[in-house]
């Protein structure tokens, strides 16, 4: 998944905790979820900046405007896209470092999809996130 979308998920649903360790463990717990979801990874290094620059904008926006998001928005989409940081570290390193997140190495489900029906999962996902808290939950 791309790190915007384990950013809104882990904020929107792990955000809504009131304790920040809570919400930031709940995050990581949605990224090993979402990793088992069908959905497409992009392999070229401008997308993934693109992705952290969209991923950051949306915790800026939080950190602007709370009132827009759950408590614990910012920790929550914090867990939810961290454990993405091993593949940026192996990636600019240029070393075969191994995984740890058990969605990373295998230990749990990590199913590709073909853009651009992998990319449109995302896309639902995330509304339905966002709209699950906003319209239900809030």
């Amino acid at each position: 998944m791309y790190c915007l979308t384990h950013t809104v998920v882990g904020g929107m649903t792990a955000g809504r905790l009131s304790n920040p360790v809570a919400a930031f463990l709940g995050g990581a717990i949605s990224h090993a979820i979402l990793d088992a979801v069908p959905h497409h990874d992009y392999k070229e290094t401008v997308w993934g900046i693109f992705d952290l620059l969209l991923a950051l904008g949306i915790l800026f926006l939080a950190r602007w405007q709370p009132e827009l998001f759950p408590p614990a928005f910012i920790w929550g989409g914090l867990g939810g896209a961290l454990p993405d940081l091993e593949w940026v570290l192996r990636h600019l390193s240029g070393k075969e470092i191994s995984p740890i997140f058990p969605s990373h190495n295998r230990l749990t489900p990590h199913n590709p999809l073909a853009w651009p029906a992998g990319f449109w999962v995302q896309v639902v996902v995330m509304i339905a996130a966002s709209g699950l808290w906003y319209f239900y939950i809030r």
